[in-house]
């Protein structure tokens, strides 16, 4: 932690910053869902950020502008750009992507 710049002073090191400090740990940035109608590790499958969360943040908007009734689908096309940054040398540069995804919301059942 020592060697990573402090983000409200870069002259000094993260070690000297004020503030609250946790140890490195490992942070999955993908959403975790399954393929299939059985829940298991062989059918686990990752959706990117990007495209995967405005679907869903949207969805009340999209049922009741739409006019649809459940089971419908939705699917979206287009660009998804990810900022990559390198503390050190303050870089920035911006990757673009092109993406689509298709969700498809039905019913659940209770059993």
């Amino acid at each position: 932690m020592a060697e990573i710049p402090c983000p409200q002073k870069p002259s000094k090191m993260a070690a000297e910053c004020h503030g609250e400090k946790t140890e490195a740990r490992p942070f999955n940035l993908m959403f975790e869902t399954t393929i299939g109608p059985i829940r298991s590790d062989d059918n686990l499958a990752y959706l990117r950020p990007e495209t995967a969360q405005a679907i869903f943040v949207q969805f009340k908007n999209v049922l009741e502008t739409s006019r649809q009734k459940v089971p419908f689908g939705v699917a979206q096309v287009g660009k998804a750009f990810r900022n990559e940054v390198n503390p050190r040398n303050f870089t920035f540069r911006s990757r673009e992507f092109e993406q689509m995804e298709l969700e498809f919301f039905i019913k659940r059942t209770k059993r």
